[in-house]
């Protein structure tokens, strides 16, 4: 929190894209039947962090009475500690400590074709717009 206080927009990202994407799938009209919230991971330390933080989400959602749950690590664009073991080993296990039967984790997009390819095109696009407004002025 200490980060976001300082203007770190690192959470408005997360909850747009979490937006975006929802908005997609019901323009695509992809029927998923549950609901969707947001959770962070990664709480270190005694330092005040982002919230509702992944565990107790799990917990209440225990408690609530929820049977499965798919958690989609959404600003993780590949697969690494947090994804593996604290998500997808620690969570698991959490989660059925919680009442939770089903857990299931979507892996990250890592180097699939399709990612790659939107990043290039974002590149190029971002570089074409660069070159149409013509050299950077030199810095003071």
């Amino acid at each position: 929190m200490s980060l976001v206080e300082k203007g770190d927009p690192y959470p408005k990202q997360i909850e747009e894209t979490v937006r975006l994407t929802v908005e997609l799938g019901k323009k695509l009209h992809l029927k998923w039947p549950r609901e969707h919230l947001l959770c962070y991971q990664s709480r270190v330390g005694p330092a005040k962090w982002l919230e509702p933080p992944f565990l107790g989400t799990l917990e209440r959602l225990g408690h609530e009475g929820i049977k499965e749950t798919l958690v989609v690590p959404i600003s993780f664009v590949t697969e690494h500690i947090e994804t593996l073991h604290e998500i997808n080993i620690d969570g698991r296990i959490d989660a059925k400590k919680f009442g939770i039967e089903r857990f299931r984790m979507m892996p990250a997009v890592g180097d699939s074709r399709l990612f790659i390819s939107c990043l290039r095109d974002l590149v190029l696009t971002a570089t074409e717009v660069k070159t149409q407004e013509g050299p950077s002025a030199p810095a003071a």
